[in-house]
């Protein structure tokens, strides 16, 4: 077993696999489809957190289940009538490899 040094910049806050930056949060997580108000993909954090995305992911990434890398800029500000997680915008997202 081996031990990583990782330096985290002066504000940042690390908390449970996801990283908390100024005004945006990276981790990792699933794309997943809820069935109400409509119907919405949203992103589920691996450390629970669930976070709707504000506008509509792109059609790639628009499959339940789908295991995603991301960066959300959490709009504190925004209601939503689906009442379901933190709205978010995405600045970026990624499918994680196999």
């Amino acid at each position: 077993m081996s031990c990583q040094t990782v330096t985290v910049p002066a504000n940042t806050e690390v908390t449970d696999q996801q990283t908390i930056m100024s005004d945006t949060i990276q981790g990792e997580g699933t794309i997943v489809w809820n069935d109400f108000e409509g119907g919405f993909f949203g992103i589920q954090a691996n450390n629970g957190e669930k976070y709707y995305p504000l506008g509509s992911l792109d059609e790639e990434f628009q499959v339940a289940g789908l295991a995603v890398k991301f960066v959300l800029r959490p709009e504190r500000n925004v209601a939503t009538i689906v009442m379901w997680g933190t709205p978010a915008s995405v600045v970026s997202i990624a499918k994680l490899e196999d």
